[in-house]
């Protein structure tokens, strides 16, 4: 464990000693703040709409760098215990197996309205600046081992027989990340995921009829 990761733990210990309620609040004012970059937020705006003091905010925290990679190591456990959770007790079907994790990033989203986006914007500001270069590499491979996993356990027997199944599977892919994409650019606001979270359930039912419509072309008929 390098020096990083042990005040990670550090941190996390300590954090734990507030209620949940609390531990929450902190949490989603903070990524929220930091959705417009790490420059530019404020530790004044995230105890304000935490209703903490700053001095508690830094008893737990120390600095407003050790936040930010604590928020950052916390959303990708928190995204991935959730969703290779999620993939170990579902069936082998991959349309099934993407519907539910959709599912799964809604009912996140609402405990934690921006960690989705939060990550993103630590995405782009590590590729920018070359900081917090470990949290690049972990936001990377769990996102990698997510896919995996749900695409390892694929059955391939549900898909016709004229047609390969790696393909099939990889044009799935496609589509979902191709649809994901299309939505947040359509949605046409300066927090594309706030927006797009207003109008999710419009979105599963438009989803869903994508990916019935790949279950009709690439499956056996029942």
């Amino acid at each position: 464990m390098d020096e990083r990761e042990h005040e990670h733990d550090e941190d996390f210990q300590k954090f734990q000693v507030l209620d949940e309620e609390k531990r929450e609040r902190i949490i989603n004012a903070a990524m929220k703040e930091f959705l417009s970059g790490y420059k530019k937020a404020s530790t004044d705006n995230i105890v304000r709409e935490a209703g903490i003091s700053k001095g508690l905010l830094f008893h737990y925290f120390g600095t407003k760098e050790r936040l930010h990679n604590f928020l950052t190591a916390y959303a990708i456990k928190t995204i991935q215990a959730e969703f290779l959770g999620l993939i170990n007790v579902l069936q082998p079907d991959i349309l099934d197996t993407i519907w539910q994790m959709s599912l799964l990033k809604r009912d996140v989203s609402r405990r934690y309205p921006d960690m989705f986006d939060f990550l993103t914007a630590a995405f782009v500001d590590a590729k920018t600046t070359g900081s917090v270069t470990e949290n690049l590499a972990k936001m990377v491979h769990m996102r990698e081992r997510i896919l995996a996993e749900a695409y390892a356990n694929a059955d391939k027997s549900l898909f016709r027989d004229d047609i390969d199944s790696e393909m099939a599977i990889n044009i799935i892919n496609w589509a979902f990340e191709g649809f994901a994409q299309s939505k947040m650019h359509a949605v046409g606001s300066d927090n594309p995921g706030a927006a797009a979270r207003e109008n999710y359930d419009e979105f599963l039912e438009e989803f869903q009829k994508m990916l019935n419509m790949l279950r009709k072309c690439f499956y056996k008929k029942l």
